[in-house]
């Protein structure tokens, strides 16, 4: 009798998607239990080939809906590239993308509403920390996986940062940057995001101001609105260093250079920006957060449960935080995994 799916899944101890990934390569599966899923393929000679035949030439399709604000935000912009590479994969995942622009808690629910309207059986949704929005989100009654923002509802899976590790890690910069102490104005994007506000506490937590001033703004992710934060930042006078703890970088260091001042800065996220910044030693150092891995992973769940009814061995999945620093004017890299 010819070995299963689910009978290698539950001889390695696994879910049935880790298999599929390890037949597929697809990553994401330790060595340990690669190696042991290995074995147990090679031992009762499974044909994957067939396998793969096999869901290739599955009737059903799926219809997984994402609502995400990527619009004039390049970090969400890779989010979106790893989605969508994810779904080429697959010959029964088809992905139904209602995006848009900014924080605006209605725009956030009209694409919610829009894409419920397409019998979607998934839902991937960078979601605004709101109350409207998290009402909206418990009356769906469909599998949801929240992406690089989560909120308490029932879901299925959050991807993306520890964004307090995230911000303990900025704070950490700021310490070696500004020894004596010294002033920090935080750019977030929203203070909706649950996420830019644990950066914001993390951050916190570990800088030793030494009874200078931290304080706060917002730029709605926006390089226009950033641009303008900046300069007002810069024209007050007081502040050592901005931290970018979200978007609007690109407009935050284009108001830097226009007004040709010498603030440090620290930011989050690798955009071409923040790369040619590092390179040209107007960027101490960015925190990172794999936001092509964030799209791609979110995917990788969603099809697992609805194709195998397999869910992730836990609820939180973090990306790794990565920290760029500038060094010669080239950007070094080092890792420090989220906890």
């Amino acid at each position: 009798m010819a070995i299963t799916i689910k009978k290698i899944a539950e001889l390695a101890n696994v879910s049935r998607g880790t298999v599929d990934r390890v037949i597929h390569n697809r990553g994401g599966v330790s060595e340990e239990n690669k190696k042991r899923i290995e074995e147990i393929i090679k031992m009762y000679n499974y044909q994957s080939n067939r396998y793969a035949q096999d869901l290739v030439n599955s009737k059903k399709t799926f219809q997984v809906g994402v609502v995400i604000n990527n619009i004039g935000n390049e970090f969400f912009d890779y989010v979106l590239e790893g989605l969508m590479h994810e779904a080429e994969k697959y010959s029964n995942i088809n992905l139904i993308i209602r995006n848009f622009k900014g924080y605006e808690e209605e725009k956030q629910i009209e694409a919610i509403e829009s894409i419920m309207k397409e019998e979607v059986h998934a839902l991937i949704i960078n979601p605004f920390n709101t109350e409207r929005i998290t009402q909206t989100l418990r009356k769906i009654k469909i599998p949801i996986v929240t992406m690089n923002n989560d909120i308490e509802i029932e879901k299925l899976a959050f991807v993306g940062c520890d964004y307090f590790n995230s911000g303990q890690l900025s704070g950490d910069i700021a310490n070696i940057a500004l020894p004596n102490g010294g002033s920090v104005a935080i750019v977030i994007g929203s203070y909706k995001i649950k996420g830019h506000v644990e950066r914001i506490e993390g951050f916190k937590q570990v800088f030793k101001s030494q009874g200078h001033v931290v304080e706060t703004f917002e730029n709605q992710d926006d390089d226009e609105f950033s641009y303008q934060v900046t300069k007002e930042i810069i024209s007050r006078g007081g502040f050592d260093l901005i931290y970018y703890a979200a978007a609007g970088i690109s407009g935050g260091l284009r108001a830097i250079e226009d007004m040709k001042s010498d603030i440090k800065v620290i930011t989050v996220d690798e955009t071409k920006a923040v790369r040619k910044g590092l390179a040209e030693g107007r960027v101490l150092a960015t925190i990172t957060q794999q936001p092509y891995k964030q799209g791609s992973r979110s995917l990788q769940i969603v099809r697992d449960f609805l194709v195998y009814n397999s869910r992730p061995a836990k609820v939180r999945n973090f990306t790794n935080n990565k920290v760029h620093v500038q060094h010669l004017h080239f950007p070094v890299e080092t890792k420090a995994l989220c906890k």
